[in-house]
């Protein structure tokens, strides 16, 4: 019986009668098909085991099971052949398309990247095709990092109506750069993660060009721009000077929903305001949190009623490096606060490098280096806080109405004020978390 059985499916497992009506890749499959099936150990092994037990066992069960087990090879068998068909018929539909192909074709090999294709598979990168360079999946485009340009330069010998994405071609006004900036940006075509670099060289003063409001330069609104560096030319350096207005007077920068790096070589200078004599992050109005990061450069002589230097009022500000000097509280009244950082209304400053030195004075009431007021955060890793005077406290800083001050690096030295020369500490739940760094050389005390 084992020998019949054998001889039926060796026999029925040929199949070459039906072979050429398959292609050769099918009909390899189905050799293998009859290889791996009828010839192999594995499948004699079967028989073998098979044999045995009937030999030793019921004689009408073991049958049923061989057959059982025939069954299984046979259906996969069919699977497999089954699998094959539907490949073979792919490949005979992908090759009739190929066919379709012709060259001239809008969807010809290659017509993705020839000139006028509209739609095709790469079509939006070639030059002349819907998204043609520019658009936002072209090179030079949003999605093409590293083709369209990032850097704009700005000049005192520059002009508005010029380029400026060349240093032979300057701009006048770094607003006139944040503007080609936000046309790029908001219409898609500005490279992902990119951040806009703004180089400054000379001496750039405000004037009606200059940003709207009360600002020389305005980086505001939610998904107006990508984060943007400001920085002097190595070789000259740069300036930007607000000019000191009078009355309400003008800021250099005003930060709002954007992210804002000061670098190397500029000077930010001549802000006059009342609430941050430089920069201002965030406002009282609608405008949502900004984030400043004084990288490098300087912010001096700059006045205001509170922040001298800067305002802190939604947002955040981390200081790297750079140096903020010489900015008081000279503005229409003597009881300023803070000649140098303003920190309140919950938000955070983080100082790891640089410098604050000799900033506020006479005019200055509180807080000569540095003010944090209703709840906010405050926090010295690094750097000095160094030189600064006030009149009443906290000659170098001062903390008040559950304000938060946490030391723990960096140091505080040679302030100067009536009470609490290097921190002092007003009403209403201030804290200050010495945890580390050096306070020392302040007059009349340290804290």
């Amino acid at each position: 019986m084992w020998a019949k059985a054998h001889g039926f499916l060796n026999k029925s497992c040929k199949m070459q009668s039906i072979l050429p009506f398959f292609s050769a890749e099918v009909v390899q499959k189905l050799r293998f098909l009859n290889n791996s099936i009828i010839h192999t150990p594995s499948f004699f092994c079967y028989i073998r085991i098979m044999k045995g037990l009937y030999n030793i066992h019921n004689k009408f069960l073991i049958p049923v099971l061989f057959m059982v087990s025939l069954g299984v090879a046979c259906t996969t068998g069919c699977e497999i052949l089954g699998s094959s068909l539907n490949e073979s018929s792919k490949d005979a539909k992908s090759s009739n398309a190929d066919a379709n192909k012709t060259p001239g074709a809008s969807q010809t090999p290659g017509a993705s990247q020839t000139p006028g294709a509209s739609q095709t598979p790469g079509a939006s990168q070639t030059p002349g095709a819907s998204q043609t360079p520019g658009a936002s999946q072209t090179p030079g485009a949003s999605q093409t990092p590293g083709t369209q340009n990032t850097t704009w330069y700005v000049s005192s010998t520059g002009s508005d109506s010029a380029a400026g994405n060349s240093a032979s071609a300057p701009l006048a006004t770094v607003q006139k750069a944040l503007d080609k900036i936000k046309s790029l940006y908001r219409s898609g075509k500005w490279p992902v993660g990119e951040s806009a670099v703004i180089v400054v060289s000379g001496k750039i003063t405000a004037s009606s060009s200059s940003g709207p409001g009360d600002a020389m330069v305005d980086v505001s609104g939610a998904g107006n721009y990508p984060p943007i560096i400001l920085k002097g030319d190595a070789a000259t350096g740069g300036i930007l000077d607000a000019g000191k207005v009078s009355g309400n007077g003008r800021l250099v920068l005003y930060i709002g929903n954007n992210k804002v790096t000061l670098g190397d070589k500029l000077v930010l200078t001549g802000g006059r305001s009342l609430w941050g004599g430089a920069v201002r992050i965030g406002t009282h109005a609608s405008e949502s949190e900004g984030e400043f990061v004084m990288d490098g450069g300087e912010i001096r002589g700059n006045s205001s009623g509170s922040g001298g230097a800067v305002m802190i009022y939604k947002g955040s500000m981390s200081m790297l490096a750079g140096l903020i000097t010489d900015n008081n509280n000279d503005f229409n009244h003597n009881d300023g606060y803070a000649g140098g950082v303003y920190v309140q209304n919950g938000t955070y400053f983080i100082m790891s490098g640089g410098k604050i030195e000799k900033n506020g004075g006479v005019k200055t009431e509180k807080g000569g280096g540095l003010f944090i007021d209703g709840d906010s955060h405050a926090y010295l890793t690094g750097g000095e806080i160094t030189g600064n005077e006030s009149a009443s406290a906290g000659g170098g800083v001062h903390v008040v109405s559950m304000g938060n001050f946490t030391m723990n690096g960096g140091s505080i030295s040679g302030n100067t004020s009536a009470a609490g020369g290097g921190v002092s500490l007003g009403q209403y739940g201030a804290v200050f978390n010495k945890l580390g760094g050096l306070v020392t050389g302040n007059t009349p005390n340290d804290y």
